[in-house]
């Protein structure tokens, strides 16, 4: 009915005409397409694009774990340094404690022969002391005999006289160690 208006009259080269095999037709080829499409062309190109999300994922999951591994070793490397610092610390604490162990050794020891060696020069210095006395006596004793022989023109018993003079010096010195 609705049709057939149409039909009466002249066709007109521009009216839409609509066919209904072709529609039938148009169906049927839109289905075909479809399903070739959905079979050849759309599953891969969904599984290749499903790939390509997995390895993304993937990669991002593998990032992200590097990240963490990152900051894992990064908290490692910390916590060694740390270690390595307080150790290098405590080895530099007892270095500086045996340098100074050493060196109070090593000041001891050199007060010690400082000690020694004023001691002996102390002792040497005595001993000069006494032999340069003892020479000094033994030349005075001689002077003076030979100064009383020439005040009393004759010869004098040398070896009397130098007894009872090493005596007078003796007396002599030690008054003199008194007074001083």
């Amino acid at each position: 009915m609705l049709l057939r208006p149409i039909l009466a009259e002249e066709p007109n080269p521009f009216a839409l005409v609509v066919d209904p095999y072709w529609i039938l037709v148009s169906i049927v080829q839109f289905a075909i397409l479809y399903w070739l499409l959905g079979r050849f062309l759309w599953g891969p190109v969904t599984a290749a694009l499903q790939s390509r999300a997995d390895k993304i994922r993937e990669g991002l999951q593998a990032a992200e774990a590097a990240k963490r591994e990152r900051e894992q070793m990064r908290q490692e490397v910390e916590r060694l340094l740390g270690d390595a610092r307080r150790e290098a610390a405590a080895i530099s604490e007892r270095t500086t404690k045996a340098a100074e162990a050493a060196a109070a050794v090593i000041r001891s020891e050199a007060k010690a022969e400082g000690d020694r060696i004023r001691e002996r020069a102390r002792a040497d210095a005595e001993q000069f002391h006494r032999q340069a006395l003892a020479q000094l006596r033994g030349e005075v004793a001689s002077l003076v005999v030979l100064a009383a022989e020439r005040i009393l023109g004759r010869e004098v018993d040398a070896t009397a006289h130098r007894a009872l003079i090493e005596r007078s010096l003796d007396e002599a010195g030690s008054e003199l160690g008194r007074l001083s």
